[in-house]
C-alpha cells in the first residue's frame, strides 16, 4: 500500500494531505500562475498544486486506498 503520491514533481506523504480542491483554481488575477490547477492543501498551511485533473484524481485515489487499508487494519483483519 503506497504512503506517498506524486503531485507535480513532488512525492507527498498521504498523511500530510488535509484537503483536495474539487475545482481548478480561478482568481481572475492576470498574473496568477496557478490558474486552472488544483490546490492540494497540506498540514501547516502549505499547498502543492496538481497541474491537471489526472494528478488530482490520482491523489484522491491514493488517499482512498490508504484509508481503506487503515480501516481494514483497525478491524483486525489483514490489509492487502
Amino acid at each position: 500500500m503506497p504512503v506517498f503520491c506524486s503531485i507535480d514533481d513532488k512525492r507527498v506523504p498521504l498523511y500530510r494531505i488535509v484537503w483536495i480542491s474539487e475545482l481548478p483554481h480561478f482568481c481572475g488575477d492576470p498574473e496568477c500562475e496557478r490558474e486552472g490547477q488544483y490546490e492540494i492543501r497540506l498540514e501547516d498551511e502549505e499547498s502543492v498544486w496538481a497541474v491537471n485533473c489526472p494528478q488530482q484524481e490520482a491523489a484522491i485515489s491514493a488517499l482512498e486506498a490508504w484509508l481503506l487499508g487503515q480501516q481494514q487494519d483497525d478491524d483486525g483483519s489483514e490489509s492487502p
